[in-house]
């Protein structure tokens, strides 16, 4: 369930219309806006995609670098970690927690390159940018949609780093299932019963 739902998020942030495709990488995405940040980094990813393939780079290696490069830093993968293993927290140590989110950012980033194979033209359609004012999480909602297929309603969870004032996702809900959850729930007999250091051990198998 995890990595298929990881999957609809790259692809929806990965789907956009050819015409704006180009062999140059979009410029740095508007971290300052939620809205914008969504919206501007599918535009990101896509053409980074592009210039790949036209230049015969698209190899599974090669994509794994790019979603490290561009989209990882935008993912929240320490906050969306600890949100995984809840009320286990508080029985971590650091170095327990810093390897977790290690493994953790290395299957997002797998998850999200094979991915790439999944894409069939899908379009996402993005909710309009607004003002979040004071707000320190917002939720912007999208709909992915393919010619062959129902759309599907996705919402984006964001947060405001306390310090940068970035914006950075730690969650997609994809038709009422929380990557999140549906993570926390698949861990929570292992995490109680094994522990955190055989949890992680499994992960990075």
């Amino acid at each position: 369930m995890f990595k298929s739902i990881a999957s609809v998020l790259f692809i929806s942030l990965f789907s956009m219309s050819s015409a704006i495709a180009s062999s140059k990488v979009a410029a740095d995405v508007n971290t300052k806006n939620p809205y914008e940040l969504v919206s501007e980094l599918g535009n990101k990813v896509f053409e980074a995609v592009a210039a790949a393939k036209a230049d015969n780079k698209a190899s599974p290696r090669e994509m794994e670098l790019l979603i490290e490069q561009v989209l990882m830093p935008h993912i929240d993968v320490p906050f969306a970690s600890y949100k995984i293993l809840g009320t286990h927290l508080r029985r971590t140590t650091r170095e327990e927690r810093d390897l977790f989110v290690e493994v953790m950012t290395q299957e997002l980033k797998e998850t999200y390159s094979s991915a790439l194979a999944q894409y069939e033209n899908q379009s996402v359609q993005y909710e309009p940018a607004r003002d979040v004012g004071d707000q320190k999480m917002v939720a912007v909602k999208t709909t992915l949609l393919s010619p062959n297929s129902s759309s599907i309603d996705m919402t984006f969870k964001l947060r405001k780093n306390r310090k940068t004032l970035e914006w950075r996702a730690y969650d997609l809900v994809v038709e009422g299932i929380s990557l999140i959850d549906s993570k926390r729930a698949e861990l929570a007999k292992p995490l109680r019963d094994k522990g955190i250091g055989f949890v992680t051990q499994l992960i990075a198998e």
